[in-house]
């Protein structure tokens, strides 16, 4: 079980990054919101039980449905899945990888019942397993796992063969080198960005240090390579709030306030940063505005 589940966590992961790469073709938001509100439609009309929070799913999960019958809920619930997160509309995967590493485990179950020989008493102990183990190949949290189904169940009587399926689920899924899905997404999250236009309309808040010997100690305002789409708003000297000026002339300590824009965020970050590290200064005084478009002079009032 613990090898099955390690295996469909990393296919879980492969198959939801190559979705939100598919949908960030797509420019409209709301196109994008269109495509899983009109499958879920579809769906509500040929096969409802994948619909809502899983509870319906659960019930299904039992002795009397064929193992076929418990593959497509987990085919379809796990398609389902992609579509509505990968279209960036309001939700969530964590709730969606629990009811689906269930399913699994009713499938395996199942499976080892009615062509293994396994007692049939030990049915919903699958079911138990593989929630942890699901969630355990696709986040990577094999305590979070172990102590999330060890609540919803009340029993510590699963401690040990919760641990043995998690962990294989963790070394399968390592093995196939599948990156632990939120960290997958937010370094495509950082990725996009990047690539964002400079200009996004939004602004926010940056705040630095002037260290000693950094590309802005003792330098006035207006002779310092700023950042394009950044602008110095505030400047704190000791107890003394000081509105800069082109002549304004930055000493070590002073506390600055730099408005940037929320698109460019991390590459002015990146930059500011750089330039206020003492052994980067010189090179950073020389590379001049990361935005020509946006000369120094601006910051000047």
């Amino acid at each position: 079980l613990g090898v099955l589940l390690g295996g469909l966590g990393a296919l879980y992961n492969l198959v939801l990054l190559k979705t939100k790469a598919l949908y960030g073709r797509i420019q409209s938001m709301q196109a994008r919101i269109l495509i899983p509100f009109l499958l879920a439609g579809v769906l509500g009309l040929v096969f409802p039980v994948v619909l809502g929070g899983g509870h319906r799913i659960v019930e299904e999960l039992t002795l009397e449905n064929g193992v076929l019958f418990l593959a497509a809920i987990f085919a379809v619930k796990f398609l389902f899945s992609m579509v509505s997160f990968g279209s960036g509309a309001p939700g969530g995967i964590f709730f969606p990888l629990i009811i689906l590493g269930a399913t699994v485990g009713g499938v395996f179950a199942k499976f080892s019942v009615s062509y293994l020989g396994v007692d049939r008493q030990l049915f919903n102990n699958f079911i138990i397993l593989a929630m942890a183990g699901y969630l355990t190949a696709i986040v990577r949290a094999p305590i979070t796992g172990i102590v999330l189904v060890t609540e919803m169940t009340g029993s510590f009587t699963h401690i040990l063969p919760l641990t043995v399926v998690a962990v294989t689920a963790y070394i399968v899924a390592d093995l196939l080198k599948s990156p632990p899905i939120y960290e997958a997404l937010l370094e495509t999250m950082i990725a996009g960005e990047k690539e964002a236009p400079l200009d996004s309309g939004k602004n926010t808040a940056l705040q630095l240090i002037v260290r000693h010997g950094s590309a802005f100690a003792r330098r006035r305002v207006k002779d310092i390579p700023w950042p394009g789409n950044s602008l110095l708003v505030g400047v704190i000297k000791g107890e003394k709030t000081v509105l800069p000026k082109g002549d304004t002339v930055l000493q070590e300590g002073d506390y600055l306030t730099v408005l940037a824009d929320a698109g460019s965020e991390s590459k002015i970050r990146e930059t500011l940063d750089a330039m206020n590290e003492a052994d980067v200064a010189h090179s950073a005084i020389s590379a001049g505005p990361v935005d020509a478009r946006t000369p120094a002079s601006t910051h000047a009032g």
